[in-house]
């Protein structure tokens, strides 16, 4: 991706505003003016909680756009009044645009001017308040960038121009497993449903799943069941196992089928409220080797094959009992070929799990095009396909990790083939992971839109977030994204990243960056700012000879990084590790001799 244009705009301008809205031309409604405005912000007699903390939402951001703080009303006090009509008020009667509104997919927003109305409305509880966040950031500029940092431009003469505008994201189901996706307020703003977030009630409530994923363990408690049934659980090498990582269940024996059914059903009478439960294999290996379960196999051609049949059997008596629930189920590691006999039934998903390089992108690279060739085949035999996409080098959390172009490429690769939800799993254990921030936001847009030019995501990002060093980061991706380039350079999952960041790479970065540092810059952007040198400390202080650290700066640099991982709260290095007790290795590694 070439930003040098977009640098050398930045570079020239000293005040860096947010966005222009969509649609300047044409303004036909005057809202705000110099502190006044007739308008107000409309709901029912009886709003729902979402529509009363969509309505409170708006008439904040309102306020801090114009200065003017809207009054909030119930819709029998209204009349006469021109407003934002938040919720199924009888106003405009009838709404011209209810039937388009019927027809939307989850999630669904539709914002129309009616007169001197605004008519706010969503084809969910969800799409209610969405539509409030869609009509600030589509015609308003307003910039939802990170947990700590949203762009609201200044406009004492707020208009706007006439209105019909209706969307409803590809992904019903939009997850960033980043540890500062998970706040409530940052999840909506962003439009990131998942089971993670702190999503309740009244802000329209999120996807749930009972259990996230990996339930064979809990479905069949190996503690309960080995001593007495061994033959429960998956023959490896010729034994029993009863291991839950790299150890399944036995597929083809009928008692561990009725005894798993039995569970899950227990699970809805215990959650009503959830819609979808997961029946999958157990993380790593480990599948049932038993001649049973091979020749189910061998018959299928997939090891999902034994799987896809004991789920299927499974939420065939979920759909008897209750018709409204789904049933979840992996496609992962060794299961990631569809059976060529059995089919999911219809209230069965997939969720199919990424496999493919990180910095060219599946479709484009050799080590990911089983998974382009599995999600196509997929794709012709369900309509509810979830993916699980890794984004992260979970051996090296702060490590750069060059994928940022990849990411734009795959996510719309899975919005053009029949994905219905996506998650991308990142840092999910501690704030601060390489480039964090920019990753969420633009994972979080483009599941929302795919079709959105990611050279403007980052740019409008990077303006927001850290100011006048705007320039200087997107240097530094730029660099990211040539390292990216390199055709011998794979990486997926968790890899040295020695071999995937170049000496050169750091060199440059550290230069660019700290011309970064000496930008007059905000208390917060500064703090941004160090954290992007983490990557690159980190590689220095990992492998110091090849990033060329001294013995001598070492302890210095240590310091350094210890400041800046405790003021931005980074907890974890890696997947199993704390970051307190590698910064305790660093310490003895680079203590004065002698």
């Amino acid at each position: 991706m070439k930003v040098r244009t977009i640098m050398a705009a930045l570079l020239a301008s000293a005040i860096l505003p947010a966005s222009a809205p969509d649609a300047a031309a044409g303004d036909a409604l005057k809202i705000a003016s110099d502190g006044r405005s007739s308008y107000v912000i409309m709901t029912p007699d009886k709003p729902a909680p979402v529509v009363s903390y969509a309505a409170k939402e708006l008439q904040r951001f309102l306020r801090d756009i114009s200065g003017v703080r809207l009054e909030i009303v119930r819709e029998s006090r209204a009349a006469g009044r021109p407003a934002f009509i938040i919720g199924e008020c009888r106003r405009p009667n009838p709404f011209p645009a209810a039937a388009r509104l019927a027809a939307m997919r989850e999630d669904g927003v539709l914002i129309k001017t009616v007169g001197e109305d605004v008519v706010l409305r969503g084809s969910n509880e969800r799409g209610q308040l969405y539509s409030v966040y869609v009509l600030l950031e589509k015609f308003m500029g307003v910039r939802f960038l990170a947990g700590d940092c949203t762009i609201v431009p200044k406009n004492r003469r707020l208009t706007l121009p006439e209105i019909d505008y209706a969307y409803a994201p590809p992904f019903m189901y939009r997850e960033t497993l980043y540890w500062d996706s998970f706040p409530r307020k940052i999840a909506t703003r962003q439009r990131l449903n998942g089971p993670y977030s702190k999503c309740d009630a009244e802000v329209g409530g999120k996807i749930q799943i009972q259990p996230y994923v990996h339930s064979f363990a809990q479905l069949v408690p190996p503690d309960k069941y080995f001593a007495e049934h061994p033959e429960y659980f998956s023959l490896v090498g010729g034994k029993r196992t009863n291991l839950t990582v790299h150890g399944q269940l036995c597929l083809s024996n009928p008692d561990v089928l009725k005894i798993a059914t039995a569970q899950v059903l227990k699970w809805i009478e215990e959650h009503p409220e959830i819609p979808i439960f997961d029946v999958s294999q157990n993380d790593g290996n480990g599948p049932c080797e038993c001649d049973k379960c091979m020749a189910i196999v061998n018959e299928e051609g997939s090891q999902h094959g034994p799987i896809l049949r004991f789920v299927n059997a499974i939420a065939e008596v979920v759909e008897q009992k209750h018709p409204d629930k789904w049933i979840e189920t992996l496609a992962y590691a060794y299961s990631t070929r569809p059976p060529s006999i059995t089919k999911p039934r219809k209230n069965v998903m997939i969720r199919l799990c990424h496999a493919g390089c990180f910095f060219h992108g599946f479709e484009k690279c050799g080590l990911g095009a089983n998974l382009a060739q599995y999600l196509d085949a997929w794709s012709k035999e369900t309509q509810t396909i979830f993916i699980w996409h890794y984004a992260t080098n979970f051996a090296h959390y702060i490590a750069p990790c060059q994928n940022l172009d990849s990411l734009v490429s795959d996510i719309r690769y899975y919005a053009s083939h029949n994905v219905r939800g996506l998650m991308v799993q990142c840092n999910y254990q501690s704030p601060g992971g390489e480039l964090a921030e920019i990753r969420q936001y633009l994972a979080a847009r483009l599941m929302w839109d795919p079709s959105l030019d990611p050279a403007v995501l980052r740019q409008e990002f990077c303006k927001g977030y850290y100011g006048a060093a705007a320039a200087d980061v997107l240097s530094y991706l730029e660099l990211l994204d040539r390292a990216a380039e390199r055709p011998d350079s794979h990486a997926f999952a968790a890899w040295d990243p020695k071999a995937t960041v170049p000496d050169t790479l750091v060199a440059d970065a550290l230069k660019i960056l700290g011309e970064a540092r000496a930008r007059r810059l905000t208390k917060a952007q500064a703090g941004r700012v160090d954290r992007i040198f983490l990557p690159l400390w980190y590689m220095q202080l990992t492998y110091p000879e090849t990033y060329g650290l001294t013995a001598e700066k070492a302890p210095a640099l240590v310091k350094e990084f210890r400041r800046v991982v405790e003021s931005s709260k980074v907890t974890h290095i890696n997947e199993g590790r704390d970051i307190a007790s590698w910064l305790t290795e660093m310490d003895s590694k680079f203590a004065p001799k002698g």
